[in-house]
């Protein structure tokens, strides 16, 4: 390897080294804690030294939550089953292994803490709307096929569908879910995709 190559690899090891670190203090303290000079402590670099790969927080933000819903949406894209019902069902189980592998990305991705940096968040991030694709998509395929009788908007399905697998992670994340047994959470998240199903399907 080249001293070019070298430099490069370099600068992309600190990059990511930053990236890492700033996504652990995100998820765990207020974002309006956070500050460059907090993430340079955390990897033992001088602030000067993070300003020459980001320009403030708020980007290292968006570019973690970018990679995040890339992870996502990859994973839930990879999922090849023809049924749209069972590609939900199927779905559903790549959020929950994706929420409970990667909790740091999760939390900045649905559950930041500071309203008014989520807000601009959703208004500049397209790439949540890709990953919600995925369900929307399976939601109208499965309606014009009539596997879903029912008149509600797509839309409000998709919602529906998604906010019953948001709450099941977030009780799960936030510890709120200790009064079931360990050994039951698998059953408890098979059977909040199946409600989910059920439930979008029942509306007629």
């Amino acid at each position: 390897m080249g001293s070019t190559e070298r430099r490069a690899r370099a600068k992309e090891d600190l990059r990511r080294a930053i990236m890492d670190a700033a996504r652990k203090l995100f998820a765990t303290e207020d974002y309006k804690a956070v500050s460059m000079r907090r993430i340079a402590e955390a990897i033992e670099y001088s602030p000067t030294a993070l300003y020459l790969h980001f320009n403030d927080k708020e980007e290292i933000l968006l570019r973690l939550i970018d990679e995040g819903f890339d992870m996502l949406r990859g994973r839930l894209e990879s999922i090849t089953n023809t049924n749209p019902i069972e590609r939900l069902r199927e779905g559903g189980h790549v959020y929950f292994a994706f929420a409970f592998e990667q909790p740091h990305y999760y939390r900045i991705m649905f559950q930041l803490e500071d309203k008014e940096m989520a807000t601009r968040i959703a208004e500049q991030i397209q790439c949540g709307t890709r990953a919600f694709g995925f369900i929307r998509r399976a939601v109208q395929e499965a309606r014009d096929q009539h596997l879903l009788p029912t008149s509600q908007d797509e839309i409000v399905l998709s919602h529906t569908l998604w906010a019953s697998l948001h709450g099941a992670v977030s009780l799960t994340l936030s510890g709120h879910l200790n009064m079931l047994p360990e050994g039951l959470h698998s059953a408890f998240f098979n059977t909040v995709i199946d409600a989910g199903l059920l439930g979008i399907a029942g509306d007629k």
